[in-house]
């Protein structure tokens, strides 16, 4: 058995089971404090409120084959001790705004360079970075802006004009 944790690991988890019956499953054990369904994964990840509520879980599970809705569902410890959240990686920068932007080019009929892109972007604030890469899907550049541009770029987006027109 891996090291203990709060959070369990939950296999073969189908599109027919619900959040309620993975809370069902585990809830005799103790307070589910999170839970994330990876349904692309057919996995969940649960974090109990502590770590005997989560290994009194895994030693009933391993005399007893856990089975939702008549599917198998494989349990063990995760590697994670603890599942964080969105919210929470925010609280670690403070209240500084995510200042990066994706901006995907299709149909490119010029030449797009960080030189232009510069032009285009920096006459509404400063640019702090520009990486550009290809994709099949088109090409892709990622900047780091100041808030005041990033600001000015989504309103012009909200407004329904070109980044020319703004």
């Amino acid at each position: 058995m891996a090291e203990a944790s709060k959070v369990i690991h939950v296999r073969n988890v189908g599109h027919e089971i619900s959040e309620n019956d993975l809370l069902q499953l585990f809830q005799p054990f103790g307070v589910i404090t999170k839970l994330v369904m990876l349904r692309a994964k057919n996995q969940a990840l649960l974090q109990m409120q502590d770590i005997p509520s989560a290994i009194n879980a895994m030693q009933f599970y391993t005399n007893v084959q856990p089975t939702i809705r008549g599917r198998n569902v494989y349990v063990q410890f995760s590697s994670h001790q603890e599942l964080t959240t969105m919210d929470q990686n925010a609280q670690g920068r403070g209240d500084e705004p995510n200042r990066i932007l994706l901006v995907t080019i299709h149909h490119m009929l010029y030449p797009i360079t960080v030189e232009v892109l510069h032009q285009v972007f920096s006459p509404h604030g400063f640019v702090e970075k520009i990486v550009t890469f290809q994709k099949s899907a088109g090409q892709l550049q990622i900047f780091s802006l100041s808030p005041e541009l990033l600001y000015n770029i989504l309103s012009c987006l909200l407004n329904s004009c070109t980044i020319y027109l703004c």
